[in-house]
Protein backbone atom coordinates (compact mmCIF):
# COMPACT_ATOMS: atom_id res chain seq x y z
CA UNK A 1 0.00 0.00 0.00
CA UNK A 2 2.75 2.18 1.02
CA UNK A 3 4.72 1.98 -2.47
CA UNK A 4 0.94 2.60 -4.40
CA UNK A 5 0.53 5.48 -2.16
CA UNK A 6 3.55 6.94 -3.03
CA UNK A 7 2.91 6.71 -6.83
CA UNK A 8 -0.13 8.15 -6.52
CA UNK A 9 0.70 10.96 -4.80
CA UNK A 10 3.59 11.94 -6.69
CA UNK A 11 6.10 11.59 -3.78
CA UNK A 12 4.56 15.05 -2.50
CA UNK A 13 3.87 15.59 1.08
CA UNK A 14 5.03 16.72 4.84
CA UNK A 15 5.69 15.45 8.27
CA UNK A 16 3.63 16.09 10.94
CA UNK A 17 5.06 17.70 13.36
CA UNK A 18 3.15 19.99 15.99
CA UNK A 19 1.25 16.66 17.55
CA UNK A 20 -2.42 17.55 16.35
CA UNK A 21 -3.94 15.12 13.57
CA UNK A 22 -7.38 17.01 12.99
CA UNK A 23 -7.16 18.29 9.21
CA UNK A 24 -4.69 16.38 8.65
CA UNK A 25 -4.66 13.37 5.56
CA UNK A 26 -2.60 10.14 6.10
CA UNK A 27 -0.53 9.40 2.86
CA UNK A 28 1.73 6.74 3.87
CA UNK A 29 4.62 5.04 6.47
CA UNK A 30 7.68 5.62 5.73
CA UNK A 31 10.44 2.96 6.42
CA UNK A 32 14.01 4.98 7.67
CA UNK A 33 17.13 3.10 7.59
CA UNK A 34 19.37 3.09 11.09
CA UNK A 35 21.69 5.98 10.03
CA UNK A 36 25.61 5.52 11.48
CA UNK A 37 27.60 8.94 11.68
CA UNK A 38 30.87 9.68 13.15
CA UNK A 39 31.41 13.45 13.87
CA UNK A 40 34.82 15.36 13.31
CA UNK A 41 36.22 15.00 16.30
CA UNK A 42 35.38 10.98 16.11
CA UNK A 43 32.11 10.96 18.22
CA UNK A 44 29.92 8.30 16.83
CA UNK A 45 26.24 9.09 16.24
CA UNK A 46 23.34 6.21 16.11
CA UNK A 47 19.72 6.40 14.66
CA UNK A 48 17.99 3.20 14.81
CA UNK A 49 15.63 2.07 12.34
CA UNK A 50 12.01 3.50 12.63
CA UNK A 51 8.87 4.51 10.65
CA UNK A 52 7.40 7.45 10.07
CA UNK A 53 3.74 8.81 8.77
CA UNK A 54 3.91 11.40 6.26
CA UNK A 55 0.86 13.15 5.90
CA UNK A 56 -0.51 16.45 4.34
CA UNK A 57 -3.07 18.68 5.54
CA UNK A 58 -6.57 18.37 3.90
CA UNK A 59 -6.10 21.70 2.45
CA UNK A 60 -2.89 20.76 1.07
CA UNK A 61 -3.96 18.15 -0.43
CA UNK A 62 -7.05 19.59 -2.23
CA UNK A 63 -4.79 22.61 -3.34
CA UNK A 64 -2.50 19.88 -4.72
CA UNK A 65 -5.34 18.13 -6.97
CA UNK A 66 -5.47 21.26 -8.63
CA UNK A 67 -1.90 21.91 -9.48
CA UNK A 68 -0.66 18.54 -9.53
CA UNK A 69 -1.07 17.44 -13.32
CA UNK A 70 0.16 14.05 -12.42
CA UNK A 71 -2.05 13.72 -9.06
CA UNK A 72 -4.69 14.47 -11.48
CA UNK A 73 -3.90 11.73 -14.28
CA UNK A 74 -3.70 8.82 -11.29
CA UNK A 75 -6.95 10.08 -10.10
CA UNK A 76 -8.91 10.04 -13.29
CA UNK A 77 -7.29 5.72 -13.42
CA UNK A 78 -8.70 5.28 -9.86
CA UNK A 79 -11.80 6.66 -10.89
CA UNK A 80 -12.37 4.90 -13.97
CA UNK A 81 -11.29 1.49 -11.94
CA UNK A 82 -13.77 1.99 -9.69
CA UNK A 83 -16.83 2.96 -11.99
CA UNK A 84 -17.09 6.54 -11.46
CA UNK A 85 -17.57 8.98 -14.36
CA UNK A 86 -14.65 11.20 -15.04
CA UNK A 87 -15.75 14.95 -15.28
CA UNK A 88 -13.78 17.72 -13.86
CA UNK A 89 -16.05 18.54 -11.78
CA UNK A 90 -17.37 15.24 -10.44
CA UNK A 91 -13.12 14.18 -9.86
CA UNK A 92 -12.87 16.99 -7.75
CA UNK A 93 -15.76 16.52 -5.67
CA UNK A 94 -14.78 12.69 -5.24
CA UNK A 95 -11.30 13.51 -4.30
CA UNK A 96 -12.48 16.01 -1.76
CA UNK A 97 -14.93 13.61 -0.14
CA UNK A 98 -11.98 11.08 -0.32
CA UNK A 99 -9.19 13.62 1.54
CA UNK A 100 -12.03 14.39 4.12
CA UNK A 101 -13.05 11.06 4.60
CA UNK A 102 -9.34 9.58 5.06
CA UNK A 103 -8.75 12.50 7.54
CA UNK A 104 -11.81 11.71 9.44
CA UNK A 105 -10.77 8.23 10.38
CA UNK A 106 -6.98 9.15 11.20
CA UNK A 107 -8.04 11.89 13.70
CA UNK A 108 -11.10 10.47 15.32
CA UNK A 109 -9.20 7.16 15.69
CA UNK A 110 -5.71 9.20 17.06
CA UNK A 111 -3.79 7.67 13.98
CA UNK A 112 -4.69 4.32 14.72
CA UNK A 113 -6.91 4.18 11.35
CA UNK A 114 -4.14 5.28 8.58
CA UNK A 115 -6.33 5.57 5.50
CA UNK A 116 -5.37 7.16 2.02
CA UNK A 117 -7.48 9.12 0.25
CA UNK A 118 -6.88 6.20 -2.46
CA UNK A 119 -8.76 3.18 0.29
CA UNK A 120 -11.00 5.50 1.15
CA UNK A 121 -12.38 5.83 -2.52
CA UNK A 122 -12.15 1.95 -2.50
CA UNK A 123 -14.81 1.55 0.37
CA UNK A 124 -16.72 4.90 -0.95
CA UNK A 125 -17.36 3.02 -4.32
CA UNK A 126 -18.46 -0.25 -2.86
CA UNK A 127 -20.70 1.49 -0.35
CA UNK A 128 -22.42 3.14 -3.64
CA UNK A 129 -22.46 -0.27 -5.82
CA UNK A 130 -24.53 -1.89 -3.01
CA UNK A 131 -26.58 0.68 -3.90
CA UNK A 132 -30.38 -0.96 -5.59
CA UNK A 133 -30.24 0.81 -8.56
CA UNK A 134 -33.44 2.70 -8.71
CA UNK A 135 -35.86 0.89 -11.48
CA UNK A 136 -37.94 2.74 -14.19
CA UNK A 137 -41.51 3.49 -14.01
CA UNK A 138 -43.71 2.88 -16.89
CA UNK A 139 -47.05 4.67 -16.57
CA UNK A 140 -49.63 2.87 -18.36
CA UNK A 141 -52.77 4.49 -19.62
CA UNK A 142 -56.12 2.62 -19.46
CA UNK A 143 -57.98 3.89 -22.57
CA UNK A 144 -61.82 3.07 -22.79
CA UNK A 145 -62.41 1.45 -26.35
CA UNK A 146 -65.24 3.97 -27.02
CA UNK A 147 -62.89 6.87 -26.60
CA UNK A 148 -60.44 5.26 -29.00
CA UNK A 149 -63.76 4.64 -31.57
CA UNK A 150 -64.49 8.35 -30.61
CA UNK A 151 -61.23 9.90 -31.55
CA UNK A 152 -61.56 7.88 -35.18
CA UNK A 153 -64.79 8.90 -35.88
CA UNK A 154 -63.16 12.55 -35.24
CA UNK A 155 -60.67 11.95 -37.36
CA UNK A 156 -63.31 10.38 -40.21
CA UNK A 157 -65.00 13.32 -40.05
CA UNK A 158 -62.54 15.60 -41.01
CA UNK A 159 -60.78 13.12 -43.71
CA UNK A 160 -63.97 11.39 -45.48
CA UNK A 161 -66.64 13.62 -44.53
CA UNK A 162 -68.35 11.62 -42.75
CA UNK A 163 -68.09 8.93 -39.20
CA UNK A 164 -67.53 5.49 -39.21
CA UNK A 165 -70.30 3.82 -39.85
CA UNK A 166 -71.46 0.03 -39.00
CA UNK A 167 -70.02 -1.50 -42.14
CA UNK A 168 -66.89 0.06 -41.47
CA UNK A 169 -66.99 -1.43 -38.19
CA UNK A 170 -67.30 -4.60 -39.13
CA UNK A 171 -64.13 -4.73 -41.66
CA UNK A 172 -61.25 -6.04 -40.47
CA UNK A 173 -58.69 -2.53 -41.08
CA UNK A 174 -61.28 -1.40 -38.39
CA UNK A 175 -60.68 -3.77 -35.66
CA UNK A 176 -57.12 -4.08 -36.48
CA UNK A 177 -56.86 -0.17 -36.08
CA UNK A 178 -58.43 0.22 -32.82
CA UNK A 179 -55.99 -2.73 -31.78
CA UNK A 180 -53.33 -0.76 -32.43
CA UNK A 181 -54.29 2.35 -31.23
CA UNK A 182 -54.81 0.62 -27.94
CA UNK A 183 -50.99 -0.71 -27.82
CA UNK A 184 -49.48 2.59 -28.75
CA UNK A 185 -51.07 3.17 -25.41
CA UNK A 186 -50.02 0.37 -23.76
CA UNK A 187 -46.70 1.32 -24.48
CA UNK A 188 -47.45 4.46 -21.87
CA UNK A 189 -44.50 6.71 -20.37
CA UNK A 190 -41.02 5.71 -18.93
CA UNK A 191 -40.05 7.45 -15.93
CA UNK A 192 -36.08 6.98 -15.55
CA UNK A 193 -34.38 8.97 -12.22
CA UNK A 194 -30.75 8.96 -11.91
CA UNK A 195 -27.81 10.94 -10.11
CA UNK A 196 -26.08 13.62 -12.19
CA UNK A 197 -23.55 16.59 -11.23
CA UNK A 198 -24.85 20.02 -11.92
CA UNK A 199 -22.10 21.59 -14.34
CA UNK A 200 -23.06 25.34 -13.04
CA UNK A 201 -22.93 23.88 -8.91
CA UNK A 202 -21.19 20.95 -9.10
CA UNK A 203 -23.13 19.39 -6.76
CA UNK A 204 -25.30 16.20 -7.31
CA UNK A 205 -28.84 16.23 -7.69
CA UNK A 206 -31.57 13.74 -8.98
CA UNK A 207 -32.43 14.03 -13.33
CA UNK A 208 -35.90 12.88 -14.10
CA UNK A 209 -36.53 11.47 -17.94
CA UNK A 210 -40.23 10.98 -19.10
CA UNK A 211 -39.82 8.81 -22.45
CA UNK A 212 -43.33 8.61 -24.11
CA UNK A 213 -44.07 5.36 -25.77
CA UNK A 214 -46.46 7.45 -27.82
CA UNK A 215 -47.73 10.73 -28.87
CA UNK A 216 -51.68 12.45 -29.82
CA UNK A 217 -50.04 13.48 -32.85
CA UNK A 218 -48.74 10.17 -33.58
CA UNK A 219 -51.78 8.35 -33.09
CA UNK A 220 -54.28 10.77 -35.43
CA UNK A 221 -51.46 10.24 -38.07
CA UNK A 222 -52.16 6.75 -37.56
CA UNK A 223 -55.62 6.71 -38.09
CA UNK A 224 -55.96 9.19 -40.86
CA UNK A 225 -53.62 7.32 -42.94
CA UNK A 226 -55.55 3.86 -42.05
CA UNK A 227 -58.82 5.81 -43.00
CA UNK A 228 -57.23 7.03 -46.37
CA UNK A 229 -56.67 3.79 -47.50
CA UNK A 230 -59.67 1.78 -46.42
CA UNK A 231 -61.89 4.72 -48.37
CA UNK A 232 -60.43 6.44 -51.56
CA UNK A 233 -63.63 6.96 -52.66
CA UNK A 234 -65.03 8.74 -49.89
CA UNK A 235 -61.64 10.69 -49.18
CA UNK A 236 -62.00 12.31 -53.03
CA UNK A 237 -65.34 13.26 -52.75
CA UNK A 238 -64.70 15.02 -49.80
CA UNK A 239 -62.21 16.72 -51.17
CA UNK A 240 -64.05 17.71 -54.25
CA UNK A 241 -66.44 19.02 -51.79
CA UNK A 242 -64.37 21.01 -49.75
CA UNK A 243 -62.82 22.38 -53.13
CA UNK A 244 -66.08 23.71 -54.54
CA UNK A 245 -66.36 25.31 -50.89
CA UNK A 246 -63.82 27.21 -51.28
CA UNK A 247 -63.96 28.32 -54.92
CA UNK A 248 -67.88 29.41 -53.61
CA UNK A 249 -65.95 31.40 -50.90
CA UNK A 250 -64.24 33.46 -53.36
CA UNK A 251 -66.98 34.50 -55.09
CA UNK A 252 -67.46 38.42 -55.17
CA UNK A 253 -63.57 39.02 -54.28
CA UNK A 254 -60.91 40.78 -56.32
Amino acid sequence: MAGEADEFFGGQSSTTTDGSLVNKVYIKTVNKKEVRSVSPTGVEYFTPARTEDKVETTAEAKRRYLTDPKLQSSWLVLLRKNGFETDPLQARALWEISVDGASDWYATSDGQQKITPQQYLTWYSRGQKKKTPALPTRQIYQVPEEQIMSDIDTVAQKVLGRTISDVDKAEEWYTDLVKGINKMYQKGTVTTVKEVVNPKTGKKEKQVVQTPGFSKEGIEQRIETTVRGAAPVDVERKERVDFTKWLFSQGGQG
